[in-house]
């Protein structure tokens, strides 16, 4: 057995090694992000010297324009927020999502952190652990199946507004999102579903490590379900308002730099961009999005530059944008309640 001296020297260690483990997987993740936007244009054949001459033409008025068009989306989706914790106001859910993105965008794997910020915030707001579960349950749930939701919706639509190539590429590519969308259904719709779901991804993903998601996917039915109750109204409004907003600021980056894309086409893309941020190789899927739905822009008919160019500006608000907004709310919220602690009359204004 250790002594004391030893086993502080140990721990010493071991903290050693998960910072050294961090800061590499920090500076690798933040390499990766930067070559994948430095090579965009190059990789869809283009330059930056076109992309640039493009950006330096939107006006003040439109980034205006496009900034209440984002901020009028973000507003949408406080609606999903509030109504996923009752009592919740939407100020206040708007923060945590902001908040939340902004740790998510800058951290590698920062999900995982921006959770953990916006439970500290929900719990000094007086709600408890178990009603923050379920809300991150509905919430997380209600963000893969509105991002499948599009994709499918997309994929359904290429047959007719593309052509039986991009139909067949299409379907091979995106053939496990209705299979996914059917499952997610079948388990809310029926429990014994959930108890199958969970039993046979107990045996596959019980080969790496041991999962219990055989009762674990019953019980989250059941939250999920209890909290659907009275919020799905304004949970699907919200959702679909936000997609709608979403949809719109993409096209209005291409048409302030007046780069003509179809409306079919750029909801085919918003599917490539939705389903691309489920992939968590770099912080906020940041260089992954932005090549890869480039791409996309650039098989379906779009100028190279021009796609970059629209894309990258789309992005600058819905990823970039939310770090600098979602750091100063943060701050005002720390400095907000580290004065609610000596003075709680000011705790109404607090959130």
């Amino acid at each position: 057995m250790l002594s004391a001296p030893s086993q502080c020297r140990e721990s010493r260690l071991a903290l050693v090694r998960t910072s050294r483990s961090r800061l590499v997987t920090s500076i690798l993740s933040v390499s990766l992000t930067a070559a994948l936007v430095v090579f965009l244009p190059r990789a869809v054949g283009a330059t930056w010297s076109e992309v640039g001459a493009l950006l330096v033409q939107v006006s003040p008025a439109s980034l205006v324009l496009l900034t209440v068009v984002w901020i009028a989306g973000l507003w949408a989706h406080s609606f999903v927020l509030a109504a996923s914790l009752p009592g919740l106001t939407k100020r206040r859910g708007l923060t945590l999502s902001l908040t939340g993105s902004a740790v998510a965008n800058v951290l590698p794997l920062g999900g995982a952190a921006g959770t953990a910020l916006n439970f500290a915030m929900v719990r000094r707001w007086g709600f408890s652990s178990g009603r923050f579960g379920s809300f991150l349950a509905v919430t997380t749930l209600l963000n893969v199946v509105s991002k499948l939701g599009v994709i499918a919706l997309a994929l359904g639509l290429v047959p007719i507004l593309h052509s039986a190539s991009a139909f067949g590429s299409a379907s091979l590519f995106l053939l496990p999102v209705p299979v996914a969308v059917a499952a997610g259904i079948g388990i809310l719709a029926d429990e014994r579903v959930a108890v199958a779901v969970g039993n046979a991804l107990d045996k596959v993903i019980g080969k790496l490590r041991p999962t219990r998601l055989r009762e674990q996917l019953p019980g989250l039915r059941r939250l999920v379900l209890n909290v659907m109750r009275t919020g799905w109204r304004p949970m699907t409004a919200g959702m679909i308002a936000y997609l709608a907003l979403q949809l719109a600021l993409l096209w209005l980056c291409f048409q302030v730099l007046q780069v003509q894309v179809g409306l079919p086409v750029l909801f085919t893309v918003l599917a490539v961009e939705r389903l691309l941020t489920m992939v968590p190789i770099t912080p906020g899927s940041a260089g992954v999005v932005e090549v890869g739905t480039t791409a996309a822009l650039v098989a379906l008919g779009t100028d190279p530059a021009g796609a970059a160019a629209g894309l990258l500006l789309f992005r600058g608000f819905t990823y970039l944008m939310e770090i600098p907004v979602g750091g100063v709310l943060l701050a005002v919220w720390s400095w907000l309640h580290r004065r609610t602690s000596s003075d709680p009359r000011l705790e109404a204004v607090a959130g």
